[in-house]
């Protein structure tokens, strides 16, 4: 991991959504989030609405991440291809 993605992940401006997806795509989670993010990437909207109820900001951060503007923003900011 480079000192761009450290300094994002210590950075308390940065949105817990934002981070959740940052570690998704660096591959820092272990088995469980690993999992869940699987899960998360191949369910439908009912069952993101469903996950949302125990993951609030995995899947809001997903959300941004595959639907909105996230993708584009962690690159601006370096940290993410």
């Amino acid at each position: 991991m480079h000192q761009k993605v450290r300094e994002f992940l210590s950075n308390p401006d940065e949105s817990p959504e934002a981070k959740a997806v940052l570690k998704w795509q660096w591959r820092l989670y272990g088995d469980f989030y690993t999992a869940l993010w699987n899960a998360i990437k191949q369910a439908d909207d009912g069952n993101l609405e469903r996950l949302a109820r125990g993951f609030p900001v995995e899947i809001k951060g997903f959300l941004a991440w595959n639907r909105g503007s996230l993708a584009e923003e962690l690159r601006q900011k370096g940290v993410m291809d």
